[in-house]
């Protein structure tokens, strides 16, 4: 994944939304690093905003070249993955799972959502951590929040490790830290039905 030289930059963040190719960690496009080095999250703005590294494994062309991280998509919708995904959840209705790549680098920050989205028939969220060796006081924090605003439980990146929640349920990733020697990687996305699952979903 560290290897890997096709990452978009995502940004929904104080009113800016765009996504742009990046060559190594710099926009690809002349003139467009402006708008990545301006994004800023707006603190007052209680919407769902973002600044972090992606690759959309589910809509990479099928004539894309394949590597270890493109072949993740097939083995998370293998029946094998989904069988023991329904194991686990108890729940049948899981019939497939989406997935991104994601690199949090340092300033890079999900904050607080709950991952509602009418007719995407999600019933749970994933993350499967690829970072090795973090700290939590690098930031890039999965927390979990409460009726009251704290923190109720938090999971820093573990290598090899799977978080795996109900949807809808209010959570976020803390600001990678400017410190933080190392980027935060992982696939992530959500498991999906192929029938209606109600408003939350």
């Amino acid at each position: 994944m560290e290897a890997f030289d096709g990452w978009k930059v995502s940004v929904s963040a104080g009113g800016e939304l765009f996504e742009l190719p990046l060559n190594g960690r710099v926009a690809a496009e002349l003139g467009k690093q402006s708008w990545i080095d301006q994004a800023r999250v707006d603190g007052a703005d209680a919407r769902m905003q973002y600044i972090f590294d992606t690759r959309r494994l589910d809509l990479e062309p099928e004539d894309a070249p394949r590597d270890a991280v493109s072949e993740t998509l097939a083995f998370l919708n293998g029946p094998a993955f989904i069988g023991f995904l329904r194991a686990v959840t108890g729940d049948d209705r899981i019939d497939f799972a989406d997935a991104q790549a994601t690199r949090y680098r340092p300033g890079h920050v999900l904050t607080a959502h709950d991952d509602t989205a009418p007719g995407k028939n999600r019933l749970y969220a994933y993350v499967l951590n690829l970072t090795r060796e973090w700290r939590a006081d690098w930031g890039g924090v999965l927390a979990f929040e409460g009726e009251n605003g704290h923190v109720e439980e938090g999971f820093a990146p573990a290598f090899n490790a799977l978080n795996l929640f109900a949807v809808p349920m209010r959570h976020a990733v803390t600001q990678v830290a400017s410190f933080a020697p190392r980027d935060r990687l992982s696939i992530t996305g959500w498991l999906r039905s192929n029938q209606p699952v109600g408003p939350q979903g």
